[in-house]
């Protein structure tokens, strides 16, 4: 008997690994059935507390049988770093691991308790998404409660957050499990009740914390610009190839600017991070260049850099970001666009031409306003990790380097991190008031910390409206990608009651409401490309103080802190001797 259980109980990890990679895939897009959340943590709860193998092992096949899950979602990484999609996978599955391995220990500690495991698996979201490699919050419980009718089930992340409702979701999926599969009669009714209470409550809940819209509030008209720039332009982007995108940006903003199916005034025409094809917009850079009176050769460097006849052989370093500035005096419209900042410029003379040497570089979001850079800009305070920069190896140049060589060359991790959270003024329509932006860059509408310390700060709403600039090409032909990072960017609408204006370069643009719900995503094409054109939008400025915005992320915090107690107590502790749960003859 002993033999048969060591025999089948990897089989069994590694079958319920697998079913949790199903119903995981399945509840997150493209499928996005979000009902399948409550279900899909299920299978790992289940082989945490089996009998039959040692929490180790338990860990190991469990999660060697969930990572396809992590593949699947993360196959857009072999486009950027076919290298680096495997070690990628591996840590992620790591995750499921560390939960599989401490649900186990703790079960064995403290016995089965329906508030434990959900507890657990928060603890191990919130260390995942907030403390580890500069944090990697995707793919948690709760997303896929944002598309339920009306994002009712999401509305208590505006009280606790994201992980608030990671919980609630375990907890009804736990007490669904054992309303079915409780051998006592009296406690599968105790279970069923319990999971209809919370449920009942959860929604009354979410009824009542959606926030309506307050007419009084101001109204933000814009334009979004979506260039559709193929990624492989970017990771090699030439002058010629820089001009010619900043030729299409300008007729999509001019387009935008005289849409006849507008008639109303616009506040902003925004363009996507990063796409001012020039070197920077800062003034002090820009000044810099100029004295320098730097140029650039347009020459042709590679076949499939052909060359155009309307492009000039020779510009001045800032021709473009000059022609950007006269343009948009031009259209009298303010614009916000994504570009570099530096610190201390320096251009300095080489065998070849000149060098740009500085002290700091910065992916940033700036104002142009009468024909001029405002002074106060944008900085990204939190870099995208493997992105942008490398986790505790970025600090090691040379293993940086050679790493880079081996799995990512076309990439350079050289910005640093902003150093405060800064606001963005416009000028409103009406010319009475004006509205503070939040410009959180690419990778930070998906961080609650982030997009608060921009929101609100010192008990005090900063920011009207959020303002989402992003290069999404870096997901190539995958929609999967793109459609996560829209449904982990609806979270923050929810969490601080704020809309959302989100500029993709690829897509998908559009606007988010402060309910989290998606208004519009429809782009009006420039000519034969439907994924390349403008957007017309306006949106409600948020008002008032979620708990949230106060709060942040601390019930997370607390359920990591809780999970790092009872792990230490379940492995310097004594054991218990009585099993979590019991064995079925039909069990999964």
């Amino acid at each position: 008997m002993t033999e048969n259980l060591s025999r089948s109980g990897p089989r069994r990890a590694l079958l319920l690994g697998l079913l949790h990679a199903l119903l995981f895939v399945l509840a997150f897009p493209p499928f996005s059935f979000w009902g399948l959340a409550f279900v899909y943590p299920l299978p790992l709860f289940i082989l945490a507390q089996s009998p039959r193998m040692r929490p180790a092992r338990a860990a190991f096949w469990g999660a060697l049988g969930a990572s396809p899950a992590w593949l699947w979602l993360h196959l857009w990484v072999k486009d950027v770093s076919a290298m680096g999609l495997i070690p990628l996978v591996i840590v992620l599955s790591l995750y499921t691991m560390l939960f599989i391995w401490l649900a186990a220990r703790i079960s064995n500690r403290f016995g089965r308790q329906v508030l434990l495991l959900p507890l657990v698996w928060v603890g191990v979201e919130y260390f995942r998404g907030s403390v580890f490699a500069s944090g990697y919050p995707w793919y948690l419980l709760a997303h896929p409660l944002v598309e339920s009718p009306r994002s009712v089930l999401a509305m208590p992340a505006s009280i606790a957050g994201v992980y608030f409702v990671s919980y609630l979701a375990a907890c009804y999926g736990m007490l669904l499990y054992l309303a079915f599969r409780e051998r006592s009669n009296q406690k599968r009714k105790r279970a069923g009740f319990a999971a209809a209470g919370l449920f009942m409550a959860w929604v009354c809940s979410g009824l009542l914390l959606t926030p309506p819209a307050d007419p009084g509030t101001p109204t933000f008209r814009f334009a979004i610009v979506q260039p559709d720039v193929p990624q492989d332009n970017r990771i090699d982007w030439t002058v010629r190839q820089r001009y010619r995108d900043w030729q299409t940006l300008r007729d999509i903003s001019i387009a935008a600017a005289n849409d006849p199916t507008n008639p109303l005034p616009l506040d902003a025409i925004i363009w996507p991070e990063g796409f001012v094809p020039g070197w920077t917009l800062d003034p002090i850079s820009l000044d810099i260049e100029r004295a320098e009176g730097l140029a650039w050769s347009m020459t042709p460097r590679n076949a499939n850099d052909v060359p155009d006849l309307a492009v000039p052989s020779r510009i001045s370093a800032t021709e473009v970001v000059d022609e950007l500035l006269i343009m948009q005096d031009a259209l009298g419209i303010p614009m916000v666009v994504g570009s570099v900042a530096y610190d201390n410029l320096r251009i300095v003379e080489i065998d070849r031409g000149f060098d740009y040497q500085r002290d700091a570089m910065y992916n940033s979001a700036f104002v142009i306003e009468h024909g001029q850079v405002d002074p106060v800009w944008y900085d990204k305070l939190h870099l995208t990790p493997f992105g942008e920069v490398m986790p505790y190896i970025s600090s090691i140049e040379w293993l940086e380097q050679n790493l880079l060589s081996l799995g990512a060359s076309g990439m350079q991790f050289v910005l640093d991190p902003g150093k405060e959270p800064r606001n963005l003024t416009l000028p409103l329509h009406d010319g009475s008031s004006t509205v503070s932006l939040a410009t959180p860059i690419c990778f930070e509408a998906t961080i609650s910390s982030v997009c608060r310390r921009l929101v609100a700060r010192n008990g005090k709403r900063r920011a009207g409206v959020m303002v989402n600039i992003t290069n999404d090409g870096w997901f190539g032909s995958s929609p999967t990608g793109r459609a996560a990072h829209l449904q982990n960017a609806r979270w923050r609408c929810i969490e601080l009651a704020t809309p959302m204006i989100r500029s993709a370069n690829t897509g998908i643009s559009g606007v988010i409401d402060h309910r989290g719900q998606v208004v519009t995503t429809t782009i009006t094409p420039l000519g034969d490309n439907p994924n390349e054109g403008h957007l017309i939008g306006q949106v409600k400025l948020g008002a008032g103080l979620t708990p949230f915005a106060s709060l942040g992320d601390a019930f997370g915090l607390i359920t990591m802190l809780l999970t790092l107690v009872w792990g230490a107590c379940s492995i310097f502790g004594s054991p218990r001797v009585v099993r979590p749960m019991k064995s079925t003859s039909n069990e999964v």
